[in-house]
């Protein structure tokens, strides 16, 4: 466009200086004179219109060019520029917004590729979780239509169908929490609450599990209360989840402690075992949705305890930690103080 305005302005000034030059002209020259210069001046004025013309339409095709580039832009969400950016014309500003709406665009699909890739994830994981408990209840549920079973094994398998039942049970439970907290179909609600107990609910929930293994599940108390904003149901939850794997992962006669450290903002919230702990190259992916170690296989599990704790623990403003070496574990998280 200031090619365009350029070119026009320079043709206007030649006709400036023609119609000067006529003015100039019909003060000097004698009157028969003058029909030349008139048709003299009349033929540049036609020819600096057909200039004009011409100019304009070249500037035009330029112009509809530049502009199917902004759409190509826009529409292949690309983020480099068509017309010069310092440039302050209108074409310039246009496509400073074009700009940013391919930048949001890009953000958007950015965003949607990556719901897709967790969701496949997802699926994927889901899939493979589900293929040992309904296997197992395909195979002792052929079993049991078998006439000549004895009453022992009608009771052996219909007791393995169970557990893969509760194992089921347990997968798809553990798996709705964590994808409405992952999606915000939850809301948490943090209120003022005692942490001690939550922490005390919490172990009621694994004693059973740890007098059967003779577990000798500790826990020191705080000299004095310590009051916290969290959400009640889904902080008891967490703590629940990571109380149940130290149970789990602890052998025969080992130790389980629980403690509680207050600071000006926070409670710290340490849960250590005398498990076989966690390598340091598996710290990393023990939250990570369906992982489980190495040295653990052998222990029933599905591996989203430690993701949903975590997902509570963050959605509250706090954080969970691990270290470990051979001797054991110890997981510690934060609430936030009450102010």
């Amino acid at each position: 466009m200031k090619r365009y305005e350029r070119r026009a302005a320079l043709l206007w000034m030649i006709l400036a200086v023609a119609g000067l030059g006529l003015l100039i002209a019909s003060l000097c020259l004698e009157q028969r004179q003058m029909p030349w210069v008139v048709g003299l001046f009349l033929a540049v004025c036609l020819a600096v219109q057909i200039l004009l013309y011409r100019t304009a339409r070249d500037s035009m095709r330029e112009l509809v060019v530049q502009l199917s580039d902004l759409l190509d832009q826009l529409t292949q969400l690309r983020e480099d520029s068509v017309f010069p950016p310092l440039e302050d014309t209108i074409l310039s500003r246009l496509q400073q917004q074009v700009e940013r709406l391919a930048s949001i665009w890009a953000g958007l699909n950015r965003q949607a590729k990556r719901e897709r890739d967790e969701i496949q994830s997802l699926v994927s994981d889901l899939s493979h979780q589900l293929k040992t408990p309904v296997a197992t209840l395909q195979i002792y549920g052929s079993l049991l239509v078998q006439p000549e079973l004895s009453p022992e094994q009608r009771q052996e398998y219909g007791s393995r169908m169970q557990r893969s039942l509760e194992r089921l049970d347990f997968l798809l439970d553990s798996m709705v929490k964590l994808s409405r907290l992952e999606s915000g179909s939850i809301r948490l609600q943090p209120r003022i609450t005692e942490v001690e107990e939550l922490v005390l609910n919490a172990a009621l929930q694994v004693r059973r599990a740890a007098e059967s293994k003779e577990i000798n599940l500790s826990i020191q108390p705080p000299s004095k209360p310590i009051a916290v904003c969290c959400d009640p149901k889904w902080t008891e939850e967490a703590i629940f989840n990571v109380l149940d794997n130290a149970v789990k992962y602890t052998p025969q006669g080992g130790w389980v402690t629980l403690t509680l450290e207050s600071y000006e903002t926070y409670c710290r919230i340490n849960i250590s075992d005398t498990g076989c702990g966690i390598p340091p190259e598996e710290i990393p992916k023990i939250f990570q949705r369906f992982y489980r170690g190495q040295s653990v296989q052998a222990v029933e599990g599905v591996g989203l305890g430690l993701p949903l704790a975590r997902k509570v623990v963050q959605e509250q403003g706090g954080w969970i930690k691990v270290s470990s070496d051979h001797k054991g574990s110890t997981f510690s998280f934060s609430c936030g103080a009450a102010d």
